[in-house]
């Protein structure tokens, strides 16, 4: 009981040397907040260009979120959007468990539909195929760890989502993010196992030599196979080389983007960058990656956040995805929004998400 008590306080004083929450709402140092999300971690862009699909976490104990994919199509003038729910529908009609008779699967065929199970998204990925068909691949940590699979329609004024397929995740794999191939493939970020304790899991990786994450790649008949090279501290946001021979994975507690020739199984460079998350391309092909300054205590604080927005301070960091030469072109902390999590290129805005807050923001 006395140690408990001691490690109780211990955490209390701690706790009281985090970075404050930010409670209001309103424009700052160059940036412009919509608060009206829950946990906005990932973006991806729809294929006529109109909306931002945006992943929300919800929030909650893991066990009890509910989350949801939503498009955001912004205001030329103001850069603030109007928000439509995509998934799940308030209304789920028989395509959840069974396929339009022209609609050709994607994933495992074994793979059960979703249905009405619990759905979490988190990190995500939109891809033309080369069938002509958009994809939406989304990590899913609900009722089951699965990759979920769907089909964009977008004429321009109206998106939809129509279900696709799913893969079920590795067994004691815990998934973070997705990248898509164009025959339907996939690869995704394994962060750490499920069967590990999360809290003394990261704490190895991050003051230790414990390397638990790596990459996985899925194709449709030969299921997963580790990608040889990617092993690495917390695997987090991934992305992939458009001719899909390297791979670009953030060691979040490595505190490096790595890139991993897929042909030779061997790392072939490696950018420092501090608590990478999600990485992105943008339309010049360039890498932006947010990354995070954070101490332990305030992304342990910010895991339970149910107000406002976790406040640690964040950049967002451009790589050259052949030198690996970096520059950092936003370093931010304080209102309106911080613990950034993906940064996002879209109708002459930088649009920025966070694991951990009610908003996204834009400059």
């Amino acid at each position: 009981m006395l140690r408990r008590a001691g490690l109780a306080v211990l955490l209390l004083s701690l706790g009281a040397c985090t970075t404050p929450d930010i409670l209001d709402c309103r424009a700052a140092n160059g940036l412009t907040p919509d608060c009206r999300f829950q946990n906005p971690e990932d973006f991806a862009k729809s294929p006529s260009g109109i909306a931002l699909i945006i992943s929300e976490m919800g929030q909650g104990s893991l066990e009890s979120r509910a989350g949801r994919l939503v498009a955001y199509v912004p205001s030329a003038e103001s850069g603030r959007g109007d928000i439509r729910v995509l998934w799940p529908r308030m209304s789920m009609p028989s395509m959840v468990t069974s396929l339009a008779p022209d609609a050709a699967a994607l994933g495992d065929p074994s793979c059960p539909a979703l249905g009405n199970a619990r759905f979490v998204p988190h990190g995500i990925n939109a891809r033309r195929l080369d069938d002509g068909r958009n994809v939406l691949f989304v990590v899913n940590h609900g009722d089951r760890e699965s990759i979920e699979i769907f089909e964009i329609f977008d004429d321009g004024r109206e998106i939809t989502l129509e279900s696709r397929g799913c893969v079920l995740a590795p067994p004691d794999a815990t998934t973070n993010d997705v990248v898509v191939l164009s025959d339907g493939s996939f690869r995704v970020s394994d962060s750490f196992r499920r069967s590990e304790n999360t809290i003394v899991s990261g704490l190895r990786m991050r003051y230790g030599s414990h390397r638990p994450g790596f990459a996985w790649e899925w194709r449709p008949g030969r299921g997963y196979s580790r990608i040889a090279g990617s092993e690495t501290a917390y695997a987090n946001g991934i992305e992939s080389s458009p001719d899909g021979r390297f791979v670009y994975l953030n060691g979040y507690f490595e505190n490096a983007l790595i890139k991993v020739d897929t042909e030779t199984g061997q790392r072939v460079g490696e950018v420092s960058v501090s608590g990478p998350d999600n990485v992105t391309w943008t339309d010049d092909g360039r890498l932006l990656v947010a990354s995070h300054h954070a101490g332990t205590f305030d992304l342990l604080k910010c895991l339970g956040i149910d107000r406002g927005n976790c406040g640690f301070r964040f950049q967002i960091v451009e790589v050259n995805p052949e030198t690996l030469a970096s520059r950092v072109l936003l370093d931010q902390q304080g209102p309106p929004i911080g613990a950034v999590t993906v940064a996002l290129p879209f109708q002459g805005r930088l649009y920025l998400g966070t694991f951990a807050g009610d908003r996204i923001a834009w400059r």
